[in-house]
């Protein structure tokens, strides 16, 4: 049983009163003490997230199973510099375990640091906002608005107590999930733009073809010169290179970055960046000969799916498939339509979306109207984009068998007005958390 506070600070105090005097007792308090603090986030449907802190104490814990509570710690956010959008209030701290390294998740082990999982659904677990002056998302600097303290005294397994110092902890890294795990480049193009980008290398051994490669193209909100937004903005990369999808299903994924603002560089829609993707494709899959040539496969969402219909239209024969999020931009339906007749693509809009027009001149859905009017099997879907991710992972089963059964490679969902989760642009947020789609993509082969 755990201590009551008061009787604890007594008892350590009269112990090591005891142990100075040569009284022979052994002390019931401990020298351990947080030293440093280390934020591990997530790439949540939504953008990153802090999900976990890790404190890392002077000495190896165990706690006693009712040895620390969630109480025992106090953790609070406040960004209010300027530039930023205000940010405070508390985390709420939901387990606490010790552990060996600084992870989010995992079984209690013996080790120098103490996990405070944290509720990730809070609004105070963003760690990124959106300026809206320009749509572009930016990271909050987390290490300075992040105040965390042990408030609570906490016993180790073997009855050694760690007692509160209410002081705060200083922050001295942050980790990010899945994302750390992209090495980062830049890609000097002969079409002119030097391409930032993000890689990950699969570590499950090869298949005796190769690896398939994933490449992404962000929306605006994502674009910038810091080569990292384009991971942390939204899923489109990072549920490609999920630590269980990798196990199962190992992929590389390549994800550059735009920086419209900048002249040398610009956006997706830009013909000299599109061309510049292409080559850093080219270059990629010829600088790693364990790519398997006949599964490349792109995805863009919103500026990077007007950036990937160029692309496809003029390269068809360089990818296997692509999943398109609202997109558009499409200069000839009729002409794109012809021209990838052949190459597999599920496109996703919402029908209410404010941002990209639904049925716009030149969008997904009449990209795709043009492939039916052309005699190109399509099949048509919708659903609530609320709906728990295993009743849409269902629905978008009932389409894959539909296109298995019509011979169609082509497929369109609606997500239904009203229910795009955030707001109505954001069809991204169900689509890539949708598994049967991510899974569709990748069993596309452009060698049958």
């Amino acid at each position: 049983m755990r201590h009551h506070r008061a009787m604890t600070a007594t008892l350590a105090a009269a112990a090591l009163t005891l142990t100075a005097c040569g009284g022979g007792a052994s002390s019931v308090a401990s020298s351990a003490a947080p030293l440093e603090a280390t934020l591990i986030t997530r790439v949540a449907p939504e953008g990153l997230t802090v999900v976990a802190v890790a404190l890392e104490y002077d000495r190896v814990l165990s706690l006693a199973p009712d040895g620390a509570q969630p109480s025992d710690f106090a953790v609070e956010v406040e960004f209010d510099a300027a530039g930023e959008e205000a940010l405070s209030g508390v985390r709420t701290v939901t387990a606490v375990r010790t552990g060996a390294v600084p992870d989010a998740e995992g079984a209690p082990a013996d080790g120098r640091y103490v996990i405070l999982e944290l509720e990730a659904s809070e609004p105070t677990a963003a760690a990124s906002y959106v300026d809206w002056s320009t749509t572009i998302t930016h990271g909050y600097a987390l290490e300075e608005g992040y105040s965390i303290s042990q408030v609570g005294d906490l016993e180790s397994s073997d009855g050694h107590v760690v007692a509160a110092s209410d002081a705060a902890v200083p922050v001295a890294d942050v980790t990010h999930e899945v994302v750390d795990d992209f090495t980062s480049a830049t890609f000097a193009s002969d079409a002119g733009p030097a391409l930032p980008y993000r890689a990950l290398t699969p570590e499950t051994p090869a298949p005796t073809d190769g690896y398939p490669l994933v490449v992404t193209l962000h929306g605006y909100g994502d674009s910038g010169d810091d080569n990292l937004g384009q991971l942390t903005g939204n899923q489109i990369a990072t549920a490609f290179a999920d630590e269980a999808r990798q196990r199962t299903g190992p992929a590389y994924v390549l994800s550059p970055q735009a920086d419209p603002s900048d002249p040398a560089k610009g956006a997706w829609w830009d013909p000299s960046m599109q061309d510049a993707v292409v080559e850093l494709i080219e270059d990629f899959i010829a600088s790693h000969p364990d790519v398997d040539a006949s599964r490349v496969y792109l995805t863009g969402l919103s500026m990077g799916s007007y950036g990937s219909w160029a692309i496809l239209e003029d390269h068809a024969d360089l990818f296997a498939g692509a999943v398109l999020v609202c997109g558009g931009g499409i200069a000839d339906v009729a002409a794109a339509a012809a021209a990838l007749t052949e190459v597999p693509i599920w496109a996703v809009h919402s029908e209410d979306d404010a941002v990209v027009a639904y049925d716009a001149e030149g969008s997904d859905l009449r990209a795709f109207q043009a492939f039916q009017a052309a005699g190109t099997p399509v099949v048509w879907s919708a659903w609530d984009g609320l709906l728990p991710d295993a009743r849409q992972e269902s629905l978008a089963r009932d389409a894959v068998a539909q296109a298995e059964r019509t011979g169609s490679t082509h497929l369109f969902t609606t997500i239904e007005a009203d229910t795009t989760p955030g707001f109505n642009h954001q069809s991204w947020i169900p689509t890539y958390a949708n598994d049967v789609i991510l899974d569709w993509l990748l069993a596309q082969d452009r060698d049958g």
